[in-house]
């Protein structure tokens, strides 16, 4: 774990000195997450018991110790891919600029020609997001490329 930190301490420390500091915690993942949708995207959840029923719905086990009942949860899917090897790792450091939530993660790949798992994974996330008042949120990876973004439902 102390890898994953160090790794994503690197590629956004840039906007260290932007925004106000807000702290976002990973709660929980899953390899089988995404409906077959292909490309990096964020689903907004407004409460705990959203959470709980988009597992149901869905049948996805996010592997949840305890989730927290109050605030507002992200889960950033990373899509369909071919292979394992993929993955991504939320960075607590969050910032907020302006209306927009900016979290910051490290994405995980196989190398080039890497012996992999041949079978379909679509790996992705659950963030309980700090509280705040904000109206959309941004995922940037480690070089610093906006990955996804959403506005806030309703």
């Amino acid at each position: 774990m102390m890898l994953v930190a160090a790794v994503t301490a690197c590629g956004w420390n840039r906007w260290l000195w932007r925004g106000t500091p807000l702290q976002a915690v990973e709660l929980g993942r899953a390899q089988l997450c995404a409906d077959g949708q292909d490309g990096v995207r964020v689903r907004w959840f407004d409460t705990a018991a959203d959470v709980r029923l988009w597992q149901q719905q869905t049948g996805v086990d996010l592997r949840l110790k305890t989730i927290p009942e109050r605030g507002r949860y992200v889960l950033i899917e990373l899509g369909q891919r071919n292979t394992g090897g993929y993955g991504i790792a939320v960075s607590r450091e969050a910032r907020l600029l302006g209306t927009t939530l900016h979290l910051y993660a490290t994405f995980f790949a196989p190398a080039p020609g890497a012996m992999t798992v041949q079978m379909i994974t679509s790996p992705c996330v659950l963030v309980h997001l700090p509280e705040a008042d904000f109206a959309a949120i941004e995922v940037y990876d480690q070089e610093g490329r906006l990955r996804a973004s959403a506005n806030r439902p309703g």
